[in-house]
């Protein structure tokens, strides 16, 4: 992952790492993930970029947009935004205009979050968005970032239908851990899934796309009925992986069954 890293940055020198987070958080880090160096933005002297990254997870989510008190509460003081920087040049317009900076302003590009849990060695996955497009930014900002936090395993929620899953399936095949817990605003169209973080050979592997994982099954991403009996089957402990690219041609792409060993990269 170190040479993957380093080519990625050398392809796009304009790019930089950087955390933002409460102060005390600092030392918890690992600020030079894969060999990357990370910036380290403490939120109470950094109210600019606390401002970007509100304005622009906003613009990302709209009503479910983050609110200046969780931002505060359950990103900053406990854990660290993961933030791809880049020139404000490099944004889509629509962020761009939002941001109201010059060309040449530093600007977040994309931003991971994933919250500690209880759990050791387990985060989980909140918030991603990108609006850098075309470079795979948001891949790599999940990466770096869930290497900064020296996580070993992820839960996150995604949406049978979002084209987020190509972004997610960079980090190898994703289990099918059941429906979502609580009133999710998308309950109806969402999923639990978790992520092991500490094969590096399959992660390279996927961040190349070149893992191959053949599915055993191919399920409509319009058929809700055949996608809630797939999470009923994990709820009740079959072992199912949503594998890379997670979905093609309106499929979500299942393999049925445990991984096999050696199951991995082309040759």
């Amino acid at each position: 992952m170190h040479v993957l890293a380093a080519s990625f940055f050398a392809r796009h020198p304009e790019l930089s790492l950087a955390a933002l987070g409460a102060s005390a958080n600092e030392e918890a880090l690992d600020l030079k993930p894969v060999g990357v160096p990370v910036k380290f933005l403490p939120a109470e002297h950094h109210a600019e970029v606390v401002r970007q990254y509100r304005e622009l997870n906003q613009l990302a989510f709209g009503s479910i947009g983050v609110p200046n008190w969780v931002l505060s509460d359950l990103y900053l003081l406990p854990g660290a935004i993961g933030l791809l920087r880049c020139p404000a040049r490099m944004l889509e317009d629509e962020a761009r205009q939002r941001l109201g900076l010059s060309d040449e302003a530093l600007a977040i590009g994309a931003a991971y979050y994933a919250a500690p849990s209880v759990v050791p060695g387990l985060v989980i996955g909140v918030s991603l968005l990108s609006f850098v497009h075309g470079i795979r930014a948001g891949s790599w900002v999940k990466m770096l970032t869930l290497r900064m936090l020296r996580a070993r395993r992820m839960r996150g929620v995604a949406q049978w239908n979002n084209p987020s899953l190509r972004v997610h399936t960079r980090l190898g095949p994703l289990r099918l851990v059941g429906s979502v817990p609580g009133d999710h605003e998308y309950a109806d169209r969402s999923f639990l899934y978790e992520t092991e973080l500490v094969d590096e050979v399959r992660q390279v592997a996927a961040m190349e796309r070149k893992l191959v994982l053949p599915p055993t099954l191919r399920v409509l991403v319009a058929d809700t009925a055949a996608l809630a009996t797939l999470l009923r089957r994990a709820q009740e402990g079959e072992v199912l992986h949503l594998v890379p690219p997670g979905a093609e041609a309106g499929r979500i792409l299942v393999h049925e069954g445990p991984l096999q060993e050696g199951s991995g990269p082309a040759v």
